[in-house]
């Protein structure tokens, strides 16, 4: 399963198409990489911005490309409660209440792919045996 910052790097890259353009090396993949988390997420708000003011054949375009290297779909990307699931999971458990009902109701989704699914039920049940 790739981490948070993997999928918002590459997507962010795809977005501005970083590998193609030497100019925006910036915006590469590797750069993102290289960076902090909290530095990627703010890339990846701006690449979900202007993912959604392209055209709809060059968002199905985007879609296709990212589906094809193994990342979730534009439309997952831009739904809140898969961006606050991926930051639970790349933390490894859920600490309050309000995170394992996002958990819960996320696995309850068709946004997860399998691995994510699978980890969703375990950070459930980790939290569950926490509580017991």
């Amino acid at each position: 399963m790739k981490s948070e910052k993997e999928i918002l790097a590459e997507f962010t890259a795809l977005v501005f198409n970083a590998d193609e353009c030497a100019h925006v090396d910036t915006l590469s993949k590797e750069s993102l990489l290289k960076g902090a988390l909290t530095s990627v997420r703010l890339a990846a708000n701006d690449a979900l911005e202007v993912s959604s003011n392209m055209p709809k054949s060059a968002q199905a375009e985007l879609d296709r490309k990212m589906l094809a290297i193994g990342l979730p779909s534009l439309l997952t990307l831009q739904n809140k409660a898969f961006r606050d699931f991926r930051k639970i999971a790349n933390r490894g458990s859920i600490k309050k209440e309000q995170e394992y009902r996002l958990v819960r109701s996320v696995s309850e989704t068709g946004l997860l792919n399998q691995a994510e699914q699978l980890f969703a039920y375990d950070l459930i049940e980790n939290y569950e045996q926490t509580r017991t």
